[in-house]
């Protein structure tokens, strides 16, 4: 087999192995709708009426805005754990920070309690049972982290 032949059979190869990663790209539908996250999931599996969604919409935006700062918060906790790195005898300084950023992780996981708690009382009585079936859902709905860019953005 000579030389252009063998390069031929590899580019074809390699087109073929191409067109194939971008079919499976084109035509695996995401889990969630992109930009609606699971907020569209709740909304039907509590079947919330058009007034209930208006409530939770605000609380969704309340939420995201506290989870903002508070990310904004341990990020620059972090930048501020990681310039220790250039210092000696930095252990007094490092545990504090990382003290602190595990204060803003709690307050994280109190934000999110919270807004389950608030969406709860969104439900009403009849709803009540949907809301309690969700609860078993809740940390695979809701586990999937925003990326670095969209969790940054204002």
């Amino acid at each position: 087999m000579n030389k252009v032949k063998f390069l031929s059979i590899i580019s074809i190869g390699l087109l073929v192995s191409n067109l194939v990663l971008a079919g499976f790209m084109l035509f695996k539908k995401p889990k969630h709708p992109m930009g609606e996250g699971p907020k569209k999931m709740v909304i039907e599996k509590l079947h919330f009426d058009d007034n209930q969604v208006a409530q939770y919409e605000a609380i969704i935006m309340e939420h995201q805005k506290k989870i903002r700062a508070s990310d904004e918060k341990i990020l620059n906790l972090k930048n501020a754990l990681y310039t220790t790195l250039t210092k000696e005898n930095n252990t007094t300084q490092r545990d504090s920070l990382i003290n602190q950023i595990t204060n803003v992780q709690a307050e994280i996981e109190n934000i999110h309690y919270n807004h389950f708690i608030e969406m709860k009382t969104l439900c009403k009585p009849e709803q009540q049972k949907y809301f309690e079936a969700l609860t078993q859902e809740i940390s695979t709905l809701f586990y999937k982290r925003q990326m670095p860019k969209q969790r940054l953005e204002k």
